[in-house]
């Protein structure tokens, strides 16, 4: 009876790494479909070097990919998944970098962590004590809004005519 319980157990074991790496795939997929349709680039595992995440809980991460990158509507926008931590300790997230100079109106929501790191404002979900999001990666549909509510800020202007600020 013991040897068909472990059989059973480690059955369910693979069943369920394979469940796990299925689905990263899918997402990895989905994301660089996602970059296609919003004119970024997918570039994989590797962080441009031109984004500082100093400051942030990002500067430390032990593990990034899906990495997208490009200039819609004129704004230069990363975005990218993280695990912060190795272990039982380790946390998952979905960020998302905006080069300054865009107006964040749109992105900004209740649930959103925003922080700055040189030139960049860095959204993202906090780590929670209970997290009912158990990847803690943010769903496609939501980071596709995101990314497409991002637009470079408005000129001001003064009675019909654009104001120089300085």
């Amino acid at each position: 009876m013991n040897e068909i319980g472990f059989v059973v157990f480690a059955g369910a074991a693979l069943a369920l790494l394979f469940a796990f790496h299925l689905a990263e795939r899918q997402r990895t997929a989905a994301i660089r479909g996602l970059a296609v349709r919003s004119g970024l680039h997918y570039l994989g595992n590797a962080l441009p070097r031109s984004l500082t995440l100093s400051g942030t809980p990002f500067d430390r991460a032990s593990k990034v990919w899906n990495v997208i990158d490009g200039e819609p509507r004129g704004v230069r926008v990363i975005a990218f998944d993280c695990q912060v931590g190795v272990g039982k300790g380790s946390w998952r997230r979905t960020v998302i970098a905006v080069e300054s100079g865009a107006d964040l109106s749109l992105l900004l929501n209740p649930e959103m962590t925003t922080d700055s790191a040189g030139k960049w404002a860095i959204l993202y979900r906090p780590k929670a004590s209970v997290n009912f999001r158990i990847a803690g990666l943010m769903p496609l549909g939501e980071l596709e809004s995101y990314l497409n509510s991002v637009a470079r800020d408005a000129p001001k202007t003064v009675n019909g005519d654009v104001a120089i600020s300085s």
